[in-house]
């Protein structure tokens, strides 16, 4: 069968016209592909942020909770070291006072210093007696009573302890402790130590616990150091500010002011001068 060349160029025209639709539907498949392969990836970026997002706040939420586990140890142990300091300074207030409770009945069995004032009252007295004038026989000055006097003494000073020892007991039961609280039994303690070598060396008695003075202070220095780190851990967990911060802070400072410089007058001459 033979072909025109009219029927050949048509069939061409179809063969080129096939190819074409042929090529266009191959590219308009790969854009498609394409483009789904992005929207995969879109969403595959979606689900790895929201991922990642649901880790950071999971991580967060973690982190609150263990600060939360960390503030509340941190409570409970400033707590068990508040109660250890606490029974600590009960038992050096007590050793401390069983200590003055022996020198006040050292003080009232008396000593040689005590007997000889009372020998020179004692003459005194007789001799003022057996003067010829009115004025000098005469005294309102009881007669020296050793035993009185001396039991006297002691008990003026177990009142004057006991007295010391209860005014300021509360000074160590608030919760949590304070700078102040602290500052002040270390006071009454270190001032109660004083008081009692100064009462023995007025009265010429030889301290009679040496040993045991030394050691009451090492114990409360170790006891003063412990309280101030209990403190600095009180005060960083509440975030309040020590009273020396307040010292540092340099706000209140004179930045370089001249307080002198109002002090001229108009010529220039200085007031202070005048």
């Amino acid at each position: 069968m033979r072909y025109s060349k009219q029927h050949l160029s048509r069939f061409s025209k179809g063969i080129c016209y096939y190819s074409s639709r042929r090529r266009g539907g191959i590219g308009i498949g790969r854009q498609n592909e394409q483009k789904q392969k992005e929207l995969l990836s879109a969403l595959d970026s979606f689900e790895r942020t929201a991922n990642d997002k649901n880790d950071e706040e999971a991580a967060v939420m973690e982190n609150f909770s263990n600060r939360k586990l960390a503030d509340a140890d941190m409570t409970q142990k400033i707590a068990n070291e508040r109660d250890v300091l606490f029974k600590e300074a009960g038992e050096i207030t007590k050793s401390f006072y069983r200590t003055c409770l022996r020198c006040i009945k050292l003080i009232r069995e008396g000593n040689d210093h005590d007997e000889e004032q009372f020998k020179i009252r004692e003459e005194k007295q007789k001799e003022d007696r057996g003067s010829s004038s009115p004025t000098l026989s005469f005294s309102f000055e009881p007669s020296v009573d050793r035993e009185n006097e001396l039991a006297s003494r002691a008990l003026y000073y177990l009142a004057f302890a006991k007295e010391s020892f209860n005014q300021e007991v509360d000074c160590l039961h608030a919760n949590p402790w304070k700078e102040d609280n602290v500052e002040r039994f270390n006071y009454l303690i270190r001032q109660g130590i004083e008081r009692r070598k100064w009462i023995l060396n007025d009265y010429k008695f030889d301290d009679p616990y040496p040993s045991e003075s030394n050691a009451l202070e090492e114990r409360i220095s170790s006891w003063e150091e412990s309280a101030k780190d209990l403190i600095h851990q009180t005060y960083h967990s509440k975030g309040w500010l020590k009273q020396e911060d307040y010292t540092k802070d340099k706000s209140s400072e004179d930045d370089g002011i001249d307080w002198d410089e109002f002090d001229d007058d108009e010529d220039g001459n200085s007031l202070k001068a005048r």
